[in-house]
C-alpha cells in the first residue's frame, strides 16, 4: 500500500544526503588525498559544498553568498 512521505521524512532524507555527500569529500580528503583525478574529485568538493548550504538553509541559516556564486571564501574578496 503506498503511503505518502511527510514533509518531515523528506527532510530527514535531504539531510541524509547531504551528509553523505560532506562524509564522502572528508573521506577522500583522508584516504586519498586530491591531484589524481580532477574530474571526480571536483565533483567531490562541489557536492560536498552544496551540500552544506543545504543544511546551513535547512538549520535556519544564510547558505553561504561566495560559494552559491562558485567562489571559495578564500578568494571571494580578490
Amino acid at each position: 500500500m503506498y503511503r505518502p512521505i511527510t514533509d518531515q521524512e523528506k527532510l530527514f532524507q535531504v539531510a541524509a544526503a547531504c551528509q553523505e555527500a560532506i562524509l564522502a569529500q572528508r573521506q577522500r580528503e583522508a584516504r586519498q588525498g586530491y591531484g589524481l583525478d580532477d574530474y571526480t574529485e571536483g565533483r567531490i568538493v562541489g557536492a560536498a559544498s552544496l551540500a552544506r548550504n543545504i543544511m546551513r538553509v535547512l538549520s535556519g541559516g544564510q547558505p553561504d553568498a561566495a560559494a552559491l556564486r562558485g567562489r571559495s571564501r578564500k578568494t571571494a574578496g580578490r
